[in-house]
């Protein structure tokens, strides 16, 4: 992931390519099988663009994974190259300086629960494993932890 420095213009909407439809269990439907492939390099990073605008106008951009263990400890740059082009070109302008960056390591639950949740202590709920879904699945696991 990188942010960069902000970007003069306002996005009115966060913005993913078609690579995201590669990654999430949702978007298996027949139509994936016509995707183009992809450049080797966004391929074996497993590379999908997603985009946001900050407050401050600065650009979070990502996103790339890996799953083989041991994970590497280093930042591989042509996945990053790659998804800064294809920021430039979906945005039709380059892009503001790189800010910084940063790898994630999200725990991810291998069973078919999506996410693991335990009550360890009165008052105190564990829930661990949603992978890189914890944004998008929080209100529900908020819901389910909380609601009851």
């Amino acid at each position: 992931m990188l942010q960069t420095e902000p970007l003069e213009a306002r996005l009115t909407t966060s913005v993913a390519d078609g690579d995201s439809l590669r990654y999430y269990p949702a978007y298996d439907v027949p139509a994936r099988a016509r995707l183009a492939p992809q450049p080797p390099v966004a391929a074996a990073a497993a590379a999908q663009l997603l985009l946001a605008q900050r407050l401050d106008g600065s650009l979070t951009i990502g996103d790339t994974h890996a799953y083989d263990e041991p994970f590497a400890f280093d930042l591989d740059e042509a996945p990053y190259l790659h998804l800064m082009e294809r920021a430039e070109r979906l945005l039709g302008s380059p892009l503001p300086p790189v800010r910084r960056r940063w790898a994630g390591v999200y725990s991810q639950v291998t069973g078919s629960d999506i996410y693991l949740r335990g009550h360890v202590a009165p008052g105190v709920h564990l829930v661990t494993g949603p992978g890189g879904r914890g944004m998008t699945l929080a209100p529900a696991i908020a819901e389910q932890t909380f609601g009851k």
